[in-house]
């Protein structure tokens, strides 16, 4: 569910509509929690004193409507206190969770009039039943990333795939998942996971493979155009996250001073060095 500019049967406090005059309907909202619960912090208040009233009669009260495409998660949620808490269990939401936040019926509501309405509706009445939106607040969105969830490691973000076109470049990547795909040619592919079975060669493996399709992502997220396409994938917010952990903001990624190279490196923790390490070990088990 999401609110949307519309017209409404009867006057509605919102910021896409002049219904009521001088008044704001403007809650705050804050996202919180544990490992077996995301808490949802409400604090509601309106200017306008015709709802102010509807709720203290119990009429109306506060509503957030929670939802979550990815597990079809729904929950609408009512309290008359300007401040109020909703628990939801993590296993029941996961990555993007949209939020509409309002001001509802609760009953039914004769002849509701008010000085506070627009001067379209003076000496009008209207008849509200149960359910109706009386305010309503821009939507907002919250991502439900576990923290034990295994694409919150930078590695696991990259998965390499055979990629059975003929004429197959060595390597493409993809960006259109939660991974990023790099795509390998079929003989290249079969070589890596050979190799890859052996642990002194991981680092130069992730030098020749993952940096490259690292440093193209970043050059993605430099765009503020490409980079609104890629929001609610997970490893952009990987990505996003280490790099902040890394004092850069990715919305100011193009002006940080570093190159997509550099910071590539740096995300996956300098695997040229490593690499070189690790074959140094490799000759040195070739001569013993």
């Amino acid at each position: 569910m999401q609110i949307k500019p519309r017209f409404y049967p009867h006057p509605v406090l919102a910021w896409f509509s002049d219904d009521y005059r001088n008044a704001m309907f403007q809650p705050a909202f804050e996202v919180g929690g544990n490992k077996g619960f995301y808490k949802i912090r409400m604090t509601c208040r309106t200017s306008s004193k015709s709802l102010n009233r509807l709720i203290s009669e119990g009429r109306a009260a506060y509503a957030i409507h929670v939802e979550c495409p990815a597990t079809r998660y729904r929950a609408f949620f009512t309290s008359t206190d300007e401040s109020f808490e909703v628990d939801i269990p993590v296993a029941e939401i996961d990555a993007k969770v949209e939020v509409c936040r309002l001001i509802v019926a609760t009953q039914e509501v004769l002849n509701y009039a008010s000085d506070e309405f627009h001067a379209d509706f003076t000496g009008r009445s209207f008849r509200l039943i149960k359910g109706d939106s009386l305010a309503v607040a821009e939507d907002i969105v919250f991502y439900a990333d576990k923290k034990d969830d295994e694409l919150a490691k930078l590695p696991s973000i990259f998965s390499i795939r055979r990629s059975h076109k003929d004429d197959a470049p060595p390597l493409s990547v993809d960006l259109s998942g939660d991974r990023i795909a790099v795509y390998l040619a079929s003989a290249t592919h079969d070589r890596f996971i050979s190799l890859n079975s052996d642990e002194l060669l991981r680092s130069t493996l992730s030098a020749s493979v993952l940096v490259p399709a690292l440093v193209y992502a970043l050059e993605k997220m430099m765009h503020e155009e490409e980079r609104e396409a890629l929001l609610d994938l997970r490893w952009y917010r990987t990505i996003t996250r280490k790099l902040k952990d890394l004092g850069v903001n990715v919305e100011s990624l193009a002006e940080s001073g570093e190159s997509s190279v550099v910071l590539s490196n740096k995300l996956i923790g300098d695997p040229l060095h490593n690499s070189l390490e690790d074959l140094t070990q490799v000759l040195q088990r070739m001569e013993d």
